[in-house]
């Protein structure tokens, strides 16, 4: 067992994306129970940096990796001898590379001190070989690999908890200044994705909404999403013919905003996305739709998650584009009028804080 009583410093790899951070969570909360006294700092993409505000681990100093220069001709080299200079600016205890990259564990090398800690099993073979110490854990969802590569530094190989997210209130200051008071009876739709195999189509969220607004006329439908999602947020729109309630927020929330909508809403309802990992996160009920992807891997963690995912030959091909037939994937061929009336018995039950 590593004696992380001697530990005061840590550094955490994990750049991207939003959904592989938050399934860090768990063991930096984790870690936290067993290194109290210790600082906490986090190599992330700046696209993601917010979501640090989350941490149940609070992040002294976030180190951001600019993939974008790094990955120009013309700026690699001084982006890159910038970030080493970071690296090695201080002096970390323990190191953990949890992206398990070539480059991430690259990254990791570059830093003074302590050992530097990875998966056996990476996602590159070269990865493993930068690690001055390798750990061996069992297949499975992203986040118990996660939790279980911290339980064998700590001795604790329990089943998993998840840690509550910390409020923001800043946040939600801030959103509401942009959006007005979040309504009380709220539904957040997520209809975006960056695959377009996992993009199921914006009829079916409509369809969910305004059979779900016939059954529970109170609720507003809040359409979270990046600003190349407004696209599809307007096609919704335009499909409830202002006959549903619907706060459209595509591309105007920070990411800390959007944490705040979700975590008023009353059910999340979206594609294989980065946000239906922060509702999980939040212990959201959430519907996530999945088709080319594996939900026991990669999917939303907790069980208040309800995946629905078409039993056919073809799911979870893996495929990031697919030919539609008839106008639509086979995968996409979800039952709006079921989905609503589940959404329908969630809603009209007691609801956990």
């Amino acid at each position: 067992m590593f004696e992380l009583a001697k530990v005061k410093r840590i550094l955490v790899i994990k750049p991207s994306s939003l959904g592989d951070i938050l399934h860090v969570f768990p063991a930096l909360a984790e870690l936290r129970i067993h290194c109290p006294e210790a600082t906490l700092d986090f190599l992330i993409h700046p696209a993601f940096a917010d979501i640090l505000d989350y941490s149940p681990f609070p992040v002294s100093e976030r180190i951001l990796f600019e993939r974008k220069r790094m990955g120009r001709v013309s700026t690699m080299v001084p982006e890159f001898l910038k970030l080493a200079r970071e690296l090695r600016r201080k002096k970390y205890d323990l190191v953990i590379d949890f992206q398990g990259l070539t480059r991430s564990a690259l990254f990791a090398s570059l830093t003074r001190g302590g050992p530097v800690v990875g998966f056996a099993q990476t996602r590159e073979t070269a990865a493993k070989w930068f690690y001055s110490r390798r750990i061996a854990v069992a297949p499975g969802h992203a986040l118990e690999r996660n939790s279980a590569l911290i339980g064998e530094l700590t001795g604790n190989n329990g089943p998993v908890r998840l840690p509550e997210l910390p409020a923001n209130p800043a946040a939600l200051r801030k959103l509401e200044t942009l959006a007005g008071p979040l309504p009380s009876r709220l539904v957040a739709l997520i209809p975006g994705a960056r695959w377009q195999s996992k993009q199921f189509p914006p009829a079916l969220f409509a369809g969910i909404a305004r059979r779900l607004h016939q059954l529970l006329p109170d609720y507003v439908f809040a359409i979270i999403g990046a600003g190349g999602d407004r696209k599809i947020e307007q096609e919704i729109v335009e499909r409830l013919r202002g006959e549903v309630p619907v706060l459209p927020l595509a591309g105007k929330t920070s990411l800390t905003g959007m944490m705040e909508v979700l975590r008023a809403s009353s059910l999340v309802i979206s594609n294989d996305s980065g946000p239906v990992h922060a509702a999980a996160a939040l212990n959201k009920p959430v519907f996530a739709f999945f088709g080319p992807t594996c939900p026991e891997k990669t999917g939303p963690y907790g069980e208040r998650t309800r995946i629905y995912q078409l039993n056919i030959d073809c799911v979870r091909c893996m495929k990031r584009n697919c030919r539609p037939v008839d106008g639509l994937l086979r995968c996409h061929r979800l039952d709006a009028d079921k989905i609503a009336a589940d959404a329908f018995q969630v809603l009209t039950q007691p609801q956990e804080n």
